[in-house]
């Protein structure tokens, strides 16, 4: 098997304390910066905001890509890339307000998939009704939100693009992630791994699945690759 010189993460429930928390795992932040000091590097996919994820590898010392929104816009050597072409209208998004979701506080610096939150009293079912009456957009709940996304948007195109802006082979990459959202990168690249938290489709995915929750976990999958035991 080929020598892992990337890892490609997921944020929300990876590299955070658990599934569903925000706060951020110390001994994930540490085990990055092993990484890259060992010349592995480490590049984000998320569904945050690209403000956001860039933020967070730029102060966490990620150097690789970041791709955020699910998969459809991403940021390599600097420059802005879009991977998908539109955005879900505003008639759309009105209706998913009145059937009881309220829209993310990134939603202003999203560019393509858009972010709701719910109380619970609304259903992954409901939402997919209205987003049905919509060629082209598709909908999946991330454990933390629903997100509309273009059709096209997906964590596997944007791990295939970072494959190709960084000229790494897919063979060459581990990557890693909790949510049923994360499922077609652990499927695609050589290596994967789960959090032992993370949701059972991403777990069934992964070849690797942690003995730690969240950014433990991570921790955990790191410290095999930096020992050369995987």
């Amino acid at each position: 098997m080929a020598k892992i010189k990337l890892v490609v993460s997921d944020v929300d429930g990876t590299l955070t304390v658990r599934r569903g928390s925000f706060l951020l795992e110390v001994e994930a932040i540490k085990a990055i910066r092993m990484l890259e000091s060992s010349g592995v590097r480490v590049a984000f996919v998320t569904g945050n905001s690209l403000p956001v994820a860039r933020g967070l590898a730029r102060y966490i010392g990620a150097t690789g890509p970041v791709v955020a929104e699910n998969g459809c816009v991403g940021l390599a050597n600097g420059e802005v890339h879009h991977l998908a072409g539109k955005r879900p209208p505003k008639e759309l998004v009105e209706e998913l307000k009145r059937l009881g979701l309220r829209e993310s506080w990134q939603n202003p610096c999203r560019y393509h998939d858009l972010a709701f939150l719910s109380d619970g009293s609304v259903s992954y079912r409901d939402v997919e009704r209205v987003v049905s009456k919509y060629e082209g957009f598709k909908v999946f709940y991330s454990g933390y939100a629903f997100h509309i996304a273009p059709a096209e948007c997906g964590k596997g195109a944007a791990v295939r693009w970072i494959s190709e802006v960084t000229g790494v082979d897919l063979s060459e990459i581990l990557s890693i992630g909790d949510g049923e959202n994360d499922v077609e990168m652990l499927r695609l690249t050589g290596w994967s791994a789960a959090p032992a938290d993370a949701d059972e489709a991403a777990r069934r995915a992964a070849r690797i699945v942690a003995s730690k929750p969240g950014g433990q976990g991570f921790a955990e999958v790191a410290s095999l690759i930096l020992s050369e035991k995987l």
